[in-house]
C-alpha cells in the first residue's frame, strides 16, 4: 500500500504508460523550444551590443531616462494590452525606417514580447479564462504538416525559420484576442488605434505629393502604405459612421479624404480594388451610407486633382484595366504554385520548399496566393484547413449578421468587412507570415461570440413571447373600451 503513495513510483509509472503521440509531441516542442533557444541567445547578444552602443552614443544620464521612459510606457502597454496588440500590427509598418535603424531591438518582437506580457497577466494574476473555439481545431493539421514537412523540405533552415515565425509571432493574433477582449469596449480600442495609426501614416506621406515616385510608408513600400490606408478606412466606414448623423459623419470627411489621398497615392492595386468592394459592401448593411458615397463621391472627384498626387500612381492603378499586365508576374508565380501542388498533392515540397524549388528564388518566393502556398509546400490537408478556417469565420460572421438580437452595434458588420479585406489579400498578396493580420481577423467573429454569450441578451424566443403578450393585452383592453 506505501508504495501507491511514493512520488517516484507515481512518476515512473507516468512516464510509462504516457501515450507515444504525446511522447512524440513532447519530443517536437523539446525540438522547437531548442531552436528558439538558440535564437533568443542570439538576439540576447544583439541587444547586449546595440545596448552598450546606444549609451555611448547617448550618454548615461539621457539613456537611464530614456530606459524609465521605455519601461513606463511598456508597463501602460501591459495594462492596456489590447493596444500593444493593435501596435504589433502597425510596428511593421514603420521599422524599416532609417531612423529606427539604430534600435537596440527589433521592434515586432519587442512589441510580442509585452502583448505576450499582457495576456500572462490577464490569465495568471488576473484570473481570465481562456475560451478557444472549438473550430481552432483545424489549426492543429496546419501544425503537423508545417513540422512534418521539416522532413524533406529543400532548406531545413528556411523552414525551420517559418515555421518559428508562424509559433512564436503570427500566433500572437491568433490566440491573444481571446484573452484580451473579454468586451466591446477593448475590441473597439483596438479598432481605434489601428484608425489612429493608419491616419497618421497615411498624413506622413502627404509629404510625397507632388513627387514623381508612388507614395510609401516610412519603410519605404508602398503597399504597407496601401493596407494601412484600406484598414483604417473600413473600421470607419463600418464601425463610427453607422453610428452617427450625418453632420457628424460629415465632420470626419477630411480624414476621409487623408486616408483615400494616401491609398491611391500608394498605387496599391489590391488595397483600392478591396476597399471599394468593402465600401460598397458597408452601404448595402447600412443603407444611410449611401448618402455619405454619393457627397464623398462627388468632392473626391472634384478635389482629386488638385493635390498633385504623382502620377506613378495613376499610371501603377491604370494596369487594373488590362487584368493580364497587372498580375503578369503573379500569374507566373501562381502557375508554379499550381505545379508543385498538382505534382506533390500530398506531402508538398516541405515548408518553404517553393522558394528553393522555383526559377528565381529571390523573385518567386512564394506564389501570393495563400491556398497555392499551403498546398504547394506543405500538401491538401494543409491547404484545406485553411479554407475550413475561412469558411468557417465567414459562416459564423452570416449567423451573427442575421440575428438582430445580438449586441455588439455595428462591430458584426465591421468584422465581416475586415474578412472580406483579409480573404481577398490572401488570394493576391502575402505569404502566410505577412498574413498575420488575416489570421487574426478569422479568430474575431469567435470574440464577437464569446463577448455576446457573456451579456444578457433577449433571444428571439423570448421576444416573440413578450410581443404576443403586448398584442393580447391590446386587443383585450381594446375589446374591454368596446
Amino acid at each position: 500500500m506505501s508504495s501507491l503513495f511514493n512520488p517516484y513510483d507515481r512518476s515512473w509509472e507516468a512516464r510509462t504508460w504516457m501515450p507515444r503521440p504525446l511522447r512524440a509531441v513532447g519530443l517536437g516542442f523539446l525540438f522547437v523550444l531548442g531552436f528558439a533557444t538558440a535564437l533568443l541567445v542570439e538576439l540576447a547578444h544583439k541587444l547586449e551590443t546595440q545596448g552598450l552602443q546606444f549609451i555611448a552614443n547617448k550618454g548615461l544620464a539621457e539613456a537611464f531616462v530614456i530606459l524609465t521612459i521605455g519601461l513606463l510606457a511598456g508597463a501602460l502597454l501591459i495594462r492596456y494590452a489590447e493596444i500593444a496588440l493593435a501596435l504589433f500590427f502597425l510596428v511593421g509598418l514603420v521599422k524599416g525606417d532609417p531612423s529606427l535603424a539604430s534600435a537596440p531591438v527589433d521592434l515586432t518582437l519587442l512589441i510580442g514580447a509585452i502583448v505576450q506580457i499582457g495576456v500572462c497577466y490577464r490569465l495568471f494574476i488576473k484570473r481570465q479564462a481562456l475560451q478557444l473555439p472549438a473550430e481552432y481545431f483545424l489549426y492543429l493539421p496546419l501544425l503537423l504538416m508545417m513540422v512534418l514537412s521539416l522532413a524533406y523540405t529543400p532548406n531545413f533552415a528556411g523552414g525551420m525559420d517559418k515555421l518559428l515565425r508562424f509559433v512564436c509571432l503570427t500566433s500572437i493574433g491568433i490566440l491573444a484576442p481571446f484573452v484580451l477582449f473579454d468586451d466591446f469596449r477593448k475590441l473597439g480600442r483596438f479598432f481605434l488605434c489601428l484608425i489612429f495609426g493608419g491616419v497618421a501614416l497615411a498624413v506622413n506621406s502627404l509629404t510625397m505629393l507632388g513627387g514623381e515616385e508612388r507614395m510609401v510608408s516610412p519603410s519605404g513600400l508602398n503597399t504597407e502604405l496601401g493596407a494601412a490606408s484600406a484598414v483604417a478606412l473600413i473600421l470607419i466606414w463600418g464601425m463610427v459612421f453607422p453610428r452617427l448623423s450625418l453632420g457628424r459623419r460629415i465632420l470626419l470627411y477630411p480624414f476621409l479624404g487623408i486616408l483615400g489621398i494616401a491609398l491611391i497615392g500608394s498605387g496599391g492595386r489590391f488595397a483600392n480594388v478591396s476597399t471599394v468592394i468593402c465600401l460598397i459592401v458597408g452601404a448595402v448593411l447600412c443603407r444611410k451610407l449611401f448618402t455619405d458615397i454619393v457627397i464623398v463621391g462627388g468632392l473626391g472627384v472634384l478635389a482629386l486633382p488638385l493635390f498633385w498626387i504623382p502620377q506613378a500612381s495613376f499610371d501603377y492603378l491604370r494596369s487594373l484595366l488590362h487584368p493580364s499586365e497587372a498580375m503578369s508576374t503573379r500569374n507566373d508565380l501562381m502557375w508554379l504554385g499550381v505545379r508543385m501542388f498538382s505534382e506533390h498533392p500530398i506531402f508538398g515540397v516541405g515548408v518553404q520548399g517553393f522558394r528553393y524549388l522555383s526559377p528565381n528564388p529571390i523573385t518567386y518566393n512564394y506564389p501570393h496566393n495563400l491556398f497555392l502556398e499551403l498546398g504547394s509546400e506543405m500538401g491538401i490537408l494543409a491547404a484545406v484547413a485553411f479554407l475550413a478556417l475561412a469558411f468557417l469565420a465567414f459562416w459564423e460572421i452570416f449567423n451573427q449578421l442575421r440575428n438582430p438580437f445580438l449586441p455588439g452595434d455595428s462591430l458584426i458588420p465591421t468584422v465581416f468587412l475586415l474578412l472580406i479585406y483579409v480573404f481577398l489579400d490572401a488570394m493576391v498578396s502575402g505569404d502566410m507570415n505577412d498574413l498575420r493580420f488575416m489570421w487574426f481577423v478569422f479568430g474575431l467573429p469567435y470574440v464577437l461570440r464569446n463577448i455576446a454569450s457573456t451579456m444578457p441578451v433577449v433571444s428571439l424566443e423570448h421576444f416573440s413571447t413578450f410581443r404576443r403578450v403586448v398584442s393580447s393585452a391590446g386587443r383585450t383592453a381594446t375589446q374591454s373600451s368596446s
